[in-house]
């Protein structure tokens, strides 16, 4: 099943560009908690893809992890997603009920904590 279905900025992010202090432990993070893989890499980005859906990765020296952003990625099955990461050790909130430009979602948020970022995850209720 196609679980990631398309990726959207929250905020100002640029979802090809998001800045890191560091990529190793960036891309890391995306493909072991996120089972992410590597389409492309080398010295200062990294673009990666599950599902067909991409997010990019720039090496920005002095990048402060209290001012990144976050994203919202459309997902197939958000219980199934959840457990998913659950089990992978991301530090998740519960599902829980949200609404936005008129229509209701089932979402749930995942902090990563080297760089900064909160991902939500979501799927229409």
């Amino acid at each position: 099943m196609i679980q990631f279905q398309a990726v959207h900025p929250i905020s100002n992010e640029d979802t090809d560009a998001l800045p890191v202090q560091d990529l190793d432990p960036a891309v890391a993070f995306y493909e072991r908690v996120l089972d992410f893989k590597v389409a492309s890499r080398d010295a200062a980005t990294a673009r990666l893809t599950r599902d067909g859906v991409q997010v990019g990765l720039v090496r920005k020296e002095g990048h402060d992890p209290n001012e990144a952003g976050s994203c919202c990625f459309d997902v197939g099955d958000l219980d199934a997603l959840h457990a998913e990461l659950k089990a992978k050790g991301g530090d998740l909130g519960e599902i829980s009920f949200s609404q936005w430009g008129g229509k209701s979602y089932r979402v749930f948020f995942l902090r990563e904590d080297v760089d900064g970022y909160c991902f939500c995850f979501c799927q229409p209720a």
